[in-house]
C-alpha cells in the first residue's frame, strides 16, 4: 500500500516549537519521519513524504493537495501540540465519519501511548471549526493528525518525545501496517 506522510507547520505559518526553542514541529519531523518511511518500506509498503509546501502552500488545504498528489491509500500528518504548560498527553485527529481514518486513528493512537506512556487523550474527530477541518475534509484517502505529545508546552512531553522518538517512529510505522493487514 501507498502512505503519505506529511509533516505539520512551521512556526511562520503557526506551528509549534519545542519548549527548548530548537525544533518547529516542522523541522522536527523532517529529521524525524524518515524513520516511518523506513520502516513502513521495510514492510512493504511505499511511502511518499510530502508538505503543504510541496503544493505550494502553507495551509492545511494545501497539506491535502501534496498528499492527493502522492495517490495515497492513507495520508498521515505529523505535529505536536502546544498549550497551556500543565497540558500532557498524546492524541490523534480524524475526520468524523471516515470508519477507516478512525481505525487508522486508533491503531496509531494506540502504538503512540505505548512507546510515550503520556496521558492518553484519545481519538478525536475533528468539527468544521476545528484544527486542520480542512486537511480533513479534502484528503481523497482516509487520513490522521498525529499529535504525539505537547512538546511546544511541556518540557516533560518534549523530553519523552525527543527520547522516544525512534521507538516511536518504528511503532507508528508498524501501526499503519497492521491497519492494512486488517483490512
Amino acid at each position: 500500500m501507498k502512505i503519505a506522510l506529511s509533516i505539520g507547520h512551521s512556526p511562520q505559518d503557526g506551528g509549534a516549537v519545542s519548549t527548548d526553542g530548537k525544533w518547529s514541529e516542522y523541522g522536527f519531523w523532517r529529521e524525524h519521519v524518515v524513520r516511518v518511511k523506513e520502516e513502513l518500506e521495510r514492510l512493504g509498503h511505499v511511502a511518499v513524504v510530502c508538505n503543504r509546501t510541496d503544493a505550494g502552500g502553507t495551509t492545511p488545504s494545501f497539506a491535502a493537495k501534496a498528499c492527493n498528489a502522492t495517490g495515497a491509500d492513507l495520508a498521515v500528518e505529523f505535529h505536536f501540540n502546544s498549550a497551556g504548560s500543565g497540558a500532557t498527553g498524546t492524541e490523534t485527529l480524524c475526520f468524523p465519519g471516515s470508519k477507516n481514518g478512525a481505525r487508522a486513528a486508533e491503531l496509531i493512537q494506540t502504538a503512540m501511548c505505548d512507546v510515550l506512556r503520556l496521558p492518553d487523550r484519545g481519538v478525536k474527530g475533528v468539527t468544521d471549526t476545528g484544527r486542520g477541518y480542512m486537511y480533513f475534509k479534502k484528503t481523497v484517502m482516509p487520513a490522521v493528525m498525529v499529535e504525539p505529545a505537547f512538546a511546544g508546552s511541556n518540557v516533560t512531553d518534549y523530553d519523552r518525545l525527543k527520547e522516544r522518538v525512534a521507538e516511536l517512529c518504528v511503532a507508528v510505522a508498524r501501526a499503519i501496517d497492521k491497519y492494512f493487514k486488517e483490512g
